[in-house]
């Protein structure tokens, strides 16, 4: 069987590292928090105690070792101008060359995109200078340019799922800004079944997918579905603005898997 590597073990991480489990994977988890390795064991994850802010070799190394693929679904610092989720991804470039791990997959994000009144694929790099944008540019940059690994950025819409739903934000904020704006969500589910197949076949030159949603409309279409499911009222309607536009085309990986966007 694959032993999969999964660098943090947060909402995604832990819903990935489940599905590996079932589809016999091996997984090896990590976290920074002492408290949760006994959470991930119990779930059958192999767990480590990971930081790469404060690294300890032995950890770091016995986590990678016999690892096929690691998975990297760290988050970075939200809304702050920093270069420390860049030099997190420059720590661990020679710890995967050490272990031997060449292929790495990196869980990335749709906002690195600037806004754009045409539709933006994965060949676009007008980026957005919004800091925590280019943390995640920055980091993605890191794995690209070494020569030593393949690897695959998955650039990802909103996340939502069974238990996560942005439109319970929406109703106590009070308002739908930009209802007529494109929206960019992905279902944990589709994550889930690309990463899978992604992992299934083999990593033979670098990549960028965007996953995004093809099935809504709108900001308004994704809001006033998800409250009508959970029985709640969408706030009043704000205004558009149109220099906030940014609809992201996320065909290219449902065409090379083969996998059709789930309809949820």
């Amino acid at each position: 069987m694959k032993t999969i590597g999964i660098l943090g073990c947060g909402w995604l991480g832990l819903h990935l590292s489940q599905h590996l489990l079932q589809t016999n994977y091996i997984v090896k988890g990590s976290t920074t928090s002492p408290s949760k390795l006994d959470e991930l064991k119990a779930q059958g994850i192999d767990p480590y105690l990971v930081d790469l802010q404060h690294p300890n070799d032995d950890e770091i190394n016995a986590f990678l070792s016999n690892i096929e693929v690691l998975v990297i679904t760290i988050p970075p610092i939200r809304g702050e101008e920093s270069t420390l989720y860049q030099t997190s991804f420059k720590r661990l470039i020679p710890y995967l060359i050490q272990n031997k791990v060449k292929k790495v997959m990196m869980m990335s994000s749709v906002s690195v995109y600037e806004p754009s009144e045409t539709v933006i694929t994965e060949s676009s790099t007008a980026y957005s200078q919004d800091p925590t944008s280019k943390q995640i540019v920055e980091a993605e940059e890191v794995l690209q340019s070494t020569r030593e690994l393949t690897s695959y950025i998955l650039r990802l819409g909103g996340l939502f799922g069974p238990d996560r739903k942005p439109v319970r934000y929406i109703v106590n904020r009070g308002i739908l800004d930009n209802p007529a704006m494109p929206i960019n969500m992905i279902h944990l589910n589709d994550i889930i079944q690309f990463t899978t197949a992604l992992l299934g076949g083999s990593f033979t030159t670098n990549e960028v997918y965007n996953l995004v949603s093809p099935h809504y409309k709108d900001r308004f279409d994704y809001y006033s579905r998800e409250a009508e499911e959970l029985g709640l009222t969408l706030p009043p309607l704000g205004a558009n603005d149109d220099k906030t536009h940014r609809k992201i085309e996320g065909t290219k990986i449902a065409l090379q898997t083969g996998i059709a966007y789930q309809k949820i």
